[in-house]
């Protein structure tokens, strides 16, 4: 039997948010910043290859995970370093750390 499609391996990145308390912003917006920073350090040929999902953002908690290829993690942990603002507001992304499963996030 022949596989004709490569499954590729993914990583959960576990990061915090450190911002003011009455900082908010929309994942939608969230995911806007991340982009840019990506295209903007890597390029739209480093953006292809991301595979970037945001699974949890949780701004109470000031925590997310976001699941992207095992080969663009560091990609993704730098371009999160990058980001200093989102909508005027300050904020810092810190990744905690990676895990080839949720399960392992979130022990």
């Amino acid at each position: 039997m022949i596989k004709l499609v490569k499954i590729e391996k993914q990583r959960y990145i576990l990061f915090k948010v450190i911002k003011d308390d009455s900082t908010y912003f929309e994942e939608k917006t969230f995911l806007n910043s991340i982009w840019q920073s990506i295209w903007k350090y890597f390029g739209m040929k480093g953006a292809n290859k991301v595979g970037l999902w945001l699974l949890e953002l949780n701004l109470e908690n000031n925590l997310g995970i976001i699941r992207c290829s095992n080969k663009t993690k560091e990609e993704i942990i730098t371009a999160l370093t990058f980001i200093k603002e989102i909508d005027n507001k300050r904020v810092i992304f810190s990744p905690i750390k990676t895990s080839g499963t949720i399960k392992g996030l979130k022990k």
